[in-house]
């Protein structure tokens, strides 16, 4: 391989080791960004339509427009989170300046002033997109800050895995508490309930922001005098082929696991035929993907990440498989292969993720400059992508199998049942593919590393 830049712009500073209580800071920071984002993304269709009283299609609109000012702003936010220069560092500071942003956004998104129809519509509006940009506005900057934690594979797949178990967790928390909440601080009033539900989530979350931003410490510095263009911000994600193809990757993992997460409703109450047994179900995601966060990171000091990755997918594909011709009559037999399904989940998140990081190494040595915020914001565009088109792709699998509610007939839960398995298979055989074209293994990325470390060295002679 070429590099583009002359040697002296390629400097790195790596300063110091990553501590246990950093990791503990991202984590726990992450438990509360998940919170927030649990309650925001599960609670926020429901709220307008059955308590701020906005349609269905009117919400529906309001969230597509949001994903489509994502592509704009994501990338933005990465960009600007690189320029950003405090005593505290480029990315951890933005937990301290955003945690009051986001609980003031988060209220007013769960608020019900009252106002004519079309008012409403512009509030919620308004208010959505603004919360968008302030989660943003953390969740690019937390998820780039392993790459500027460590510059070590092994050390961000830790700390890539423990904050993934945390989110999880979150999401999994959140989950159990957000309806007795609601019901308990509204006392009969849903819109006070969900109001005072999001100030305790928010103010939660924000709490958790701030042990994040106290124990986090950023020791990857960027390069010295490095001008960042809007040219060179296009080059670093255009010919930057080991992430494009990872964002391939990505992507279709990203449709696969969220259509299942979409449909698991649907193919509980529907084909399972019993609507008590969806928590227990939202449950039982939860083992398998603890246990895949778990034996990523050990996987890795032994194969090389590509190898896990694929490994990881294939085994995912195995017991979709599996799962589509056992059907779903024996209930015992679905929960167990349902659990499975979130083993290479929990591999491909850790994976992945710092498979992305890595490229950040591979831009700075062949381009110069390093963009950590901008990289890593394709990561969280890639998933907001992904979530439309799951939803998308949800809504199609309904409707070709003549989705009625409460009037299911064996054709409707065979479409499901083929959409929630052998689909999914597919789509992981798919994910698959761009993966065998990357050559930048974790071997590339410790030469290149070491390259860079070189370098600053003879520039410092």
């Amino acid at each position: 391989m070429k590099t583009a830049q002359k040697q002296e712009k390629m400097s790195q500073v790596v300063a110091g080791e990553v501590k246990g209580r950093e990791m503990f800071g991202h984590a726990i920071a992450g438990f509360g960004q998940n919170l927030i984002f649990g309650l925001w993304s599960s609670y926020m269709m429901v709220f307008y339509t059955d308590i701020f009283g906005i349609s269905a299609g009117a919400a529906s609109i309001i969230m597509l427009i949001t994903r489509i000012w994502d592509g704009i702003n994501d990338p933005m936010m990465g960009t600007i989170a690189d320029h950003t220069k405090t005593k505290w560092g480029r990315y951890r500071p933005w937990l301290l300046f955003m945690a009051p942003v986001i609980v003031i956004f988060l209220v007013l998104n769960f608020s019900s002033p009252d106002l004519s129809p079309t008012l409403k519509i512009v509030y919620a509006a308004v208010t959505y997109v603004m919360m968008s940009m302030a989660f943003t506005a953390v969740d690019v900057p937390y998820w780039t800050m392993p790459a500027a934690m460590s510059s070590d594979v092994q050390k961000r797949s830790k700390i890539i895995s423990f904050s993934r178990m945390s989110t999880t967790l979150a999401t999994t928390v959140l989950g159990i508490i957000a309806i007795p909440l609601i019901n308990a601080l509204g006392k009969g009033d849903k819109q006070k309930g969900y109001m005072m539900t999001a100030l305790v989530v928010g103010v939660l979350g924000a709490i958790f922001y701030l042990i994040g931003f106290a124990n986090i410490r950023e020791h990857v510095e960027p390069v010295p005098n490095q001008k960042i263009t809007l040219k060179s911000s296009v080059k670093t994600i255009t010919q930057n082929k080991p992430l494009l193809l990872l964002l391939c990757c990505g992507l279709l993992g990203n449709i696969g696991t969220m259509l299942k997460q979409g449909m698991v409703i649907y193919y509980v109450k529907d084909c399972v035929g019993s609507e008590s047994l969806i928590p227990i179900f939202s449950v039982l995601f939860l083992p398998g993907m603890f246990l895949g966060l778990i034996i990523a990171p050990i996987f890795t000091k032994r194969f090389d990440s590509k190898t896990v990755f694929i490994g990881g997918r294939i085994f995912g594909i195995i017991v979709d498989v599996i799962f589509f011709f056992t059907g779903f009559e024996n209930v015992g037999l679905v929960m167990f292969l349902y659990a499975l399904t979130s083993i290479p989940l929990g591999i491909s998140s850790v994976v992945s993720a710092t498979m992305i990081t890595n490229t950040i190494e591979y831009a700075e040595w062949k381009f110069g400059n390093r963009q950590e915020g901008l990289i890593s914001s394709t990561q969280t565009l890639m998933a907001k992508i992904g979530m439309a088109l799951s939803a998308g792709v949800t809504g199609l699998v309904l409707e070709m199998a003549n989705y009625v509610p409460n009037q299911v007939t064996g054709e409707t839960q065979m479409m499901i049942h083929g959409a929630f398995t052998l689909f999914c298979a597919v789509i992981g055989v798919l994910a698959i593919i761009p993966m065998l074209f990357n050559k930048f293994t974790d071997k590339e990325h410790a030469k290149i590393v070491a390259e860079l470390a070189e370098r600053k060295k003879q520039q410092e002679q």
